[in-house]
C-alpha cells in the first residue's frame, strides 16, 4: 500500500469513528457517547434540567433570569465561514493569556456574539488554590479538579446583572483544555490603565456603583474574586458595568475566608497578602482593597503604588501612605473613601455596607443602593448540579478536530486539509 494510500485510510477511519459520536440529552445534562455498529442508535431527546437561561440580549440581565442554558447537541463541522462547534461559529482572536485563548464566537441560535475562553485545567487549578488537605471525619476525599467542577456549577447559576454570566461549558476529562463560553462584552474594560485621560467623578461613581453590587452578590454567594482591578470590569452594550474574570476566586464556608496563596495582579494586592509573615488572611478585606485601588485607578488614571520591582512595590504597599495628586481634580469625598478601602489595617478596612451609604456613593444622601436582601439571592449547588455542570466529552479521538486546531492556534479543519493534500500527492 502507498503511502498517499495509508494517510487516506487514516483519514477515513478517524472520520468514520467521528461519525460514530452520538449525544443524549437527559435531565443530568448531556452526554456524548461512542457507539459500536452493534450498538443501536442512542435517541437524543431534549430535556431542561431547571439551569437554562435566556441567551445574549441587549437589556442588562436582571437577577430574576433564568439560569445557563444548555444547549441540545455537540457538532464539529467545516463551513465556509469557519469552524462551527455545536451553534457557535469560531471567528476572531478576542485575546490570550495565561488562561489560554479567548475567540470571538457567533451563536447561530440566537444571532449574537459571545466569548470562549479555553482554559488550561492544570493552571486553572494552581491559580485557583484548590489543592487542599482531604476533609477529615471519614468524608469522600475531593479532588482539585472535583472542586473545579464545582466552581462551574456555581458560576454557571450566578445570575446577576453586574457579573459576567457563563453560559456553557465543555470539557474533555481526557485532556487538559476547559471550554467557557461567556457572554459577550462590547464595550470592553471600563478604562484602560495606566491612562492620561481617568474618567469624571460622575462616570466613575456609576460604575463603581455597579462593581460594589456585583461584589456584594458574589460575597453573598460566598465567593471572593481576588483579582478586582479595571481590566476584569467590562461594559456592555448598555455601559452597565460587569465583573469578569472568577479565574482565581475562591469559595469559602462560614463568615469569610482565610486565604494563605498569593494570587492576582501585584499592583491590587493589599499589605497583608505581601507582608511575607506567612499568616493566612482574610478574603473580603482582600477585595474591599482592590476595590479602594481600582477607584483610584478610575479617577487618577494610574495605581496608588507602582513600581517595576516587586520587592519594592510590597514595600510601598505595605508602608507608603495613599498621595493624591493635585491633577486631576478630585472630591473629599472619594479621596475619603479611597483612604477607607485602602486602609493598611484590614480589620478596621470599610466594610461593602458601610460603602454602600458613605457620603460619595450616595451623593450625600440623594441616592440609595439596593439593600443586601433586594440586591442578593442565594445560589444552592446540589451534586446534580455538580454531576452536569460540563458537557463531557469521554476521548481524544471524539474531539479530534477541536484539539488540532487548538494546538496548532487555527480554526481550520485539520481532516479536510489532510484530505485535499492527499488528493493533490495523487
Amino acid at each position: 500500500m502507498s503511502s498517499a494510500s495509508k494517510t487516506q485510510q487514516l483519514v477515513d477511519d478517524v472520520e468514520t469513528r467521528l461519525s460514530k459520536v452520538k449525544l443524549e440529552s437527559r435531565d443530568s445534562g448531556i452526554t456524548l457517547v461512542v457507539t459500536d455498529e452493534s450498538d443501536s442508535e442512542p435517541k437524543a431527546r431534549e430535556t431542561d434540567s431547571g439551569t437554562s437561561s435566556p441567551s445574549h440580549r441587549s437589556k442588562p440581565r436582571s437577577v430574576s433570569d433564568s439560569f445557563t442554558q444548555v444547549s441540545k447537541q455537540i457538532n464539529v463541522k467545516d463551513t465556509q465561514e469557519g469552524t462551527k462547534l455545536n451553534q457557535y461559529l469560531l471567528k476572531d482572536d478576542l485575546g490570550r493569556g495565561a488562561y489560554g485563548v479567548v475567540k470571538l464566537v457567533y451563536n447561530e441560535d440566537d444571532n449574537n456574539l459571545y466569548a470562549m475562553k479555553i482554559f488550561s485545567k492544570k493552571k486553572l487549578i494552581r491559580q485557583a488554590g484548590f489543592a487542599r488537605r482531604p476533609p477529615r471525619g471519614g468524608k469522600k476525599a475531593t479532588t482539585p479538579l472535583d472542586r473545579v467542577y464545582q466552581e462551574i456549577a456555581l458560576l454557571k447559576k450566578l445570575n446577576h446583572a453586574n457579573v459576567v454570566k457563563l453560559v456553557e461549558v465543555l470539557d474533555d476529562p481526557a485532556e487538559d483544555s476547559l471550554y467557557m463560553v461567556f457572554e459577550l462584552m462590547k464595550n470592553g474594560e471600563v478604562l484602560d490603565v495606566p491612562t492620561k485621560s481617568p474618567l469624571d467623578e460622575t462616570t466613575a461613581r456609576k460604575y463603581f456603583c455597579d462593581v460594589v453590587l456585583g461584589l456584594e452578590y458574589l460575597h453573598f454567594q460566598k465567593i471572593i474574586h481576588r483579582d478586582i482591578k479595571p481590566s476584569n470590569l467590562l461594559l456592555d452594550e448598555n455601559n452597565l458595568v460587569k465583573i469578569a474574570d472568577l479565574g482565581v476566586s475562591q469559595q469559602f464556608s462560614g463568615r469569610d475566608a482565610e486565604i494563605s496563596s498569593t494570587v492576582g495582579t501585584p499592583a491590587f494586592l493589599p499589605p497583608e497578602a505581601v507582608s511575607g509573615s506567612g499568616d493566612k488572611f482574610l478574603g473580603r478585606p482582600l477585595d474591599i482593597w482592590a476595590l479602594g485601588v481600582t477607584l483610584y485607578s478610575l479617577v487618577y488614571g494610574e495605581t496608588p503604588f507602582k513600581s517595576d520591582h516587586v520587592m519594592e512595590l510590597h514595600e510601598q504597599i505595605c508602608n507608603d501612605p495613599v498621595v493624591f495628586p493635585t491633577t486631576p481634580s478630585v472630591s473629599k469625598d472619594c479621596q475619603n473613601l479611597i483612604n477607607k478601602m485602602l486602609d493598611k489595617d484590614p480589620t478596621s478596612r470599610i466594610t461593602l455596607k458601610d460603602i454602600k451609604t458613605h457620603p460619595w456613593v450616595t451623593e450625600k444622601g440623594a441616592r440609595t443602593l439596593p439593600s443586601e436582601s433586594e440586591n442578593c439571592q442565594l445560589v444552592t449547588i446540589t451534586e446534580e448540579d455538580i454531576r452536569s455542570c460540563v458537557k463531557t466529552i469521554p476521548r481524544l479521538n471524539t474531539l479530534i478536530l477541536v484539539k488540532s486546531m487548538l494546538r496548532h492556534q487555527s480554526f481550520k479543519n485539520p481532516l479536510l486539509q489532510k484530505k485535499k493534500a492527499v488528493e493533490k500527492k495523487s
